[in-house]
């Protein structure tokens, strides 16, 4: 039986029934940002800890962004929980708003009485008024969710805020929480104010695939199981896959799996249940192509299509064969199927053929990322020429874009996809600044190929890249993770590599020339970090 006919229909099993079915006491899958089911992973339990002494210490300025679905609203309502009446709070969570606006709405929310129709200027000398006559013993906080939504101009207004000082302390503490464009907006020139204003800055990752079982048994225990319900190792393992981590999908997934099992009377939610739930939820780009496929003029039409792309593609490769071009001919395949790799570790030629196998078992519910800026050739050059391949000098370049929000957002992707990717900033003179995009370490160029084909990297390229910045060493890679933080806190993006056994180190970039990696390493100047050029 569909699920959409039990849920659309008179079938539909009410919330009491599904409550009562389970013994729950409340919907353990719900998409709420409630507290209560807060699943403290390594990356929560982080940026929480970060932004409460951020406010703690009256830093001023806080960041806090993440994917869509990663759970930054939750984080916010539990940090609001978690201050209670040892400060006093303000929470905006619609933050298109004009400057005077969310001046407003913080007077507001504090209890502040103005003039209806007041000036910006009249507004900032009320607030200025609220902290002179108040008690400075508890912190003030405002927190503006969805904050990528703010027009520039609001921002700047935000800026001034910040004026708001004594000697020794910031008066308003300032959380700014958004997607992973946000940081690119702030980080542009008019705003650059802004950005040295930011005290703190952190990420809210994904789940690992080793926090998902936790993550389901802690919604469920707080829903009121006491062991009557579980799901398989088979099921969690089919659910990560389908969902790269993301916590609003795992809900999603999870509450129709639960749904599939209540119809099938049985408390063990199997695999078979969670690829009936995604059979239901269903994915966009395959819809259309699920109904054309169930009727038998349309099975000749589909043949025809594969066909010709796959004479086309054939064509493509011996074009590029024969004009030595390096950029891929790769199977259509769904970037979101293929395996994680650990960062320190380079995506070899086994590896990716391992991945290949695992994407026709793979259910993917994201759609693969839209490359729609393929990698153009100015975007490729840095000064210098090059000589003979270095050992593990080739890289997989998928990208190259101008803007930094467009290379944010597309490796954010493809890392919840699982292609352990990275980008850089890099100078190219004439050119301008790009920022590019790519993934893995290779020591020829066919094993760099082997993950373009594998990955379905059609428009990528290989790009021999052998020089990078080493930005701290250690014995493991949990030792250098704080200069990780620290790194990506100030806008750069950083890899581990293993050295040797017990010896890791910490880079930044993949660059076509010595000088070019140069030129990179003079703009890393944060505290006890020292940029060295070495040989990936």
């Amino acid at each position: 039986m569909s699920l959409n006919k039990s849920l659309d229909g008179d079938e539909r099993p009410r919330k009491g029934l599904y409550l009562d079915f389970y013994g729950f006491s409340e919907m353990p899958f719900t998409i709420t940002p409630d507290p209560g089911f807060l699943f403290l992973s390594r990356t929560h339990q982080s940026v929480i800890e970060k932004l409460l002494y951020g406010i703690n210490n009256r830093s001023g300025f806080l960041l806090l962004t993440g994917e869509v679905g990663t759970g930054k609203t939750t984080v916010c309502r539990t940090i609001l929980d978690r201050l209670g009446d040892k400060a006093e709070t303000v929470y905006i969570i619609n933050p298109s708003l004009s400057g005077v606006e969310i001046l407003a709405a913080i007077l507001d929310d504090l209890g502040v009485e103005f003039s209806l129709g007041a000036s910006k200027k009249d507004l900032m000398d009320r607030l200025n008024e609220f902290f002179l006559g108040s008690d400075r013993s508890k912190p003030v906080v405002v927190i503006i969710d969805d904050a990528q939504t703010m027009p520039i101009e609001a921002l700047e207004d935000l800026r001034l805020l910040s004026n708001l000082e004594t000697d020794k302390e910031k008066l308003l503490q300032m959380v700014l929480v958004g997607q992973p464009e946000l940081l690119a907006t702030i980080s542009k020139p008019e705003l650059r104010q802004l950005h040295q204003r930011i005290a703190i800055s952190c990420t809210l990752d994904y789940l690992k695939e080793e926090e998902i079982p936790g993550y389901i048994e802690r919604r469920l225990f707080v829903a009121g199981n006491k062991g009557q319900v579980r799901f398989t190792r088979a099921s969690v393992d089919r659910i990560f896959k389908a969902s790269s981590g993301t916590p609003r999908l795992i809900n999603r997934i999870c509450d129709y799996s639960l749904i599939a099992a209540y119809l099938g009377n049985d408390h063990t939610i199997h695999e078979r249940y969670v690829i009936q739930a995604l059979s239901e939820i269903g994915s966009p780009d395959t819809d259309a192509t699920k109904v054309l496929a169930g009727k038998p003029y349309y099975h000749a039409v589909l043949a025809f299509l594969v066909m010709t792309l796959v004479i086309l593609a054939f064509f493509l490769g011996s074009w590029v064969s024969q004009n030595k071009e390096e950029p891929a001919v790769a199977p259509v395949a769904k970037i979101g199927s293929v395996s994680q790799h650990p960062p320190e570790v380079a995506v070899t030629k086994s590896a990716a053929v391992k991945a290949s196998d695992e994407v026709a078992r793979a259910t993917a519910i994201l759609p693969a990322p839209e490359l729609k800026n393929p990698v153009s050739g100015s975007a490729v050059k840095e000064m210098g020429t090059k000589t003979e391949s270095i050992l593990g000098s080739f890289t997989v370049l998928i990208a190259s874009h101008r803007l930094a929000d467009k290379v944010l957002h597309e490796a954010s992707r493809y890392r919840a996809s699982g292609v352990d990717s990275h980008w850089v900033k890099v100078d190219l003179g004439e050119d301008g600044i790009w920022y590019r995009h790519f993934a893995g370490r290779f020591n020829s160029r066919a094993e760099a190929r082997q993950l373009i084909m594998d990955s379905g990297l059609a428009t990528a390229r290989i790009l021999e890249a052998p020089w990078a910045i080493s930005v701290g060493e250690g014995t493991s890679p949990e030792e250098i993770g704080s200069i990780a933080d620290m790194l990506k806190s100030n806008g750069y993006d950083c890899y581990v590599q293993k050295i040797k056994k017990g010896v890791y180190r910490l880079l930044v970039g993949a660059f076509v020339t010595k000088e070019g990696a140069e030129k990179a390493a003079l703009e890393i100047t944060l505290p006890g970090v020292v940029p060295e050029i070495v040989l990936r």
